[in-house]
């Protein structure tokens, strides 16, 4: 009888154990799929001028964060799609691309980094090309990849020698 109730107890807490909800997590492999899928959707929406479809791809919450190219820095949001609107009006038959993307898997997060080119039709009928670089952190939020840091920029004109200037040299 003494040995009853530790064995019942064993049974007990292996039964909860077991009744509990297995939490699958992704490998590397699918999380490095995922932000792949990501890019590619965020591209295609950019391409078509969809708002829509590009705040898809970001984390609606407050405490998403955005480095636009044009801007300092966004925060939320609600201030991102706001920030988006007249770029995504102004950028019709503009095509997005990422060149040369990298993805490195830490924790439950995907960082990507690379370079993109936006191909703008110019006033003149021909393509204008816009190259820029990217880091984006990319995380798995209520069952969808999505970007929740992103960080777009553009070579600065005169960067080095603004620099140097500042330097004293």
């Amino acid at each position: 009888m003494k040995n009853a109730l530790p064995c019942a107890a064993l049974i007990i807490a292996s039964l909860l154990l077991l009744s509990q909800p297995v939490i699958a997590s992704d490998t590397p492999e699918q999380m490095i799929a995922g932000a792949k899928e990501l890019d590619q959707r965020f591209c295609q929406a950019w391409s078509k001028g969809d708002l829509d479809g590009i705040m898809a791809a970001y984390w609606n919450s407050p405490d998403l964060v955005v480095y636009p190219a044009d801007e300092m820095e966004q925060h939320g949001w609600a201030a991102v799609k706001e920030s988006y609107k007249a770029f995504a009006a102004d950028t019709h038959g503009a095509k997005l691309e990422m060149i040369d993307p990298h993805y490195l898997v830490a924790g439950d997060m995907v960082v990507g980094w690379g370079r993109w080119k936006l191909t703008l039709p110019g006033p003149d009928g021909k393509s204008v090309e816009v190259p820029g670089r990217y880091t984006s952190v990319m995380a798995k939020k209520d069952g969808k990849w999505v970007y929740i840091i992103d960080h777009p920029s553009v070579p600065m004109q005169g960067g080095r020698e603004i620099a140097e200037q500042g330097l004293g040299r």
